[in-house]
């Protein structure tokens, strides 16, 4: 296996276009899925080619079985942040973070209570908006385990499983994977007529097939439905479908059986009717980062007992960001002399030497690719006031997690990016 320098090198040298396909392979996407969504191209083999010098590049094998485990596997230990969790269970894989990172939920008083509450709600539906690695998939897990114990079935499903080509695609797709997590097979010919429009053949699937063969409810989690917004025809078509999905429980005793739950990364930016949106009904979640105490709780949870003073100084840093603060408390949990290691971690953190060096060359890599999105973070650092974006960099930049907003201007939500960036975009440290 190559070591950790190689790996970071060949991951920021390679070519842009073989990056995309790579990371979405590892992030759950059908060969099918990469041809049409990242490639935009007619023959598959061209995603093959890809795929085999990706194998080269990272000294694998390829035209082995095991080529795509191997791979997976590298970056299960490397990045893992951009393995998606149903590609480890596909391969048998464990997540490489720490047990203690898996196991760690701190509560956000009021809101697990208040979705603990909407969950039994017949046509319930729990809106979760936050930018990435806040915590949003966990307090699904938590909202789904809550449901299991009442007796629901439950159902998580990864927006990068399905193909964003046709609305027709993407639906049945949509059908079978809720039915492969029920343990139901594969019914599609039985019940989707060329006669009838997608979306009516999906709700069919779901009240004669899907929900009829539930004797209790059941609890349906989509998670990073910001994947669908860039394909307006297919985002129109699944999104008010979930909306009807919601609607229908009023007055259909079948369509009680379900409960959803959204989780996005970002604003809403698919053009759709009021009455015809799942966004603006049922309950909606925005997270926020942890505060002091639940910070201090965090680290407790490590087995860390900061002074309020070490917890302050963190938080000039990271902010209240739980996946940066997991990171810093994985590193520091590992030493004894916390205070002399935390002062360490802080003066390495916004720099290549620091905790975060992989996470930051990611971003910096994911921004330059765009001169859109360098120029607005050039604004950014150039000044320490909020500015105003423009609305879709503004959304580009929040999901990627860098933004907090201040009204209709902002800034970026934390030291460590305002420093690095400073330092790697305009060449000066703060």
């Amino acid at each position: 296996m190559i070591s950790k320098e190689a790996f970071e090198e060949k991951y920021r040298n390679m070519p842009r276009k073989r990056r995309r396909v790579l990371e979405a392979m590892v992030g759950g996407k059908t060969d099918e899925a990469i041809k049409d969504e990242v490639l935009g191209v007619s023959d598959i083999s061209t995603v093959r080619k890809h795929l085999s010098q990706i194998y080269k590049d990272f000294e694998i094998p390829a035209n082995r079985s095991s080529s795509r485990c191997e791979l997976v596997k590298l970056f299960n230990i490397y990045k893992p942040e951009l393995v998606a969790e149903q590609v480890l269970i596909h391969y048998g894989l464990s997540s490489s973070r720490s047990g203690a990172a898996q196991k760690i939920y701190i509560e956000r008083p009021p809101i697990e209570a208040r979705c603990y509450q909407e969950i039994v709600r017949v046509g319930a539906l729990i809106c979760i908006k936050a930018p990435k690695l806040m915590g949003k998939t966990l307090l699904s897990h938590q909202i789904l385990a809550h449901g299991e114990e009442l007796g629901y079935k439950r159902v998580y499903l990864n927006m990068h499983e399905l193909p964003f080509s046709k609305l027709d695609k993407f639906l049945q797709s949509f059908c079978v994977r809720v039915g492969d997590n029920l343990g139901l097979s594969e019914q599609l010919d039985s019940y989707w007529n060329e006669t009838l429009v997608s979306k009516v053949n999906c709700k069919r699937y779901f009240e004669q097939y899907l929900l009829a063969s539930l004797e209790s409810p059941v609890v349906l989690c989509l998670d990073k439905v910001e994947q669908v917004f860039p394909h307006q025809k297919v985002a129109e078509g699944f999104l008010t479908l979930l909306r009807s999905f919601h609607e229908d429980a009023n007055s259909k005793e079948i369509w009680q059986k379900l409960r959803l739950i959204v989780v996005y990364a970002t604003e809403v930016y698919v053009t759709l009717p009021n009455d015809q949106s799942p966004f603006n009904v049922g309950l909606p979640i925005d997270l926020l980062e942890f505060d002091a105490q639940q910070v201090k709780s965090f680290a407790q949870a490590y087995g860390l007992n900061l002074s309020g003073d070490s917890v302050t100084k963190l938080m000039g840093m990271v902010g209240g960001h739980p996946f940066l603060l997991s990171q810093a408390f994985d590193h520091l949990k590992n030493h004894q002399a916390v205070d002399n290691t935390l002062d360490t971690l802080l003066a390495n953190a916004p720099t290549e030497a620091g905790i975060y060096s992989s996470h930051l060359r990611q971003l910096l890599t994911s921004i330059q690719e765009y001169p859109e999105l360098l120029d607005a973070v050039k604004l950014l650092v150039s000044t320490t006031n909020p500015v105003r974006l423009d609305a879709t960099i503004t959304r580009k930049l929040e999901s990627m997690g860098l933004l907090q907003r201040h009204g209709n201007d902002c800034s970026l939500i934390s030291n460590l990016y305002r420093q690095y960036f400073s330092d790697r975009i305009l060449g000066s440290r703060e």
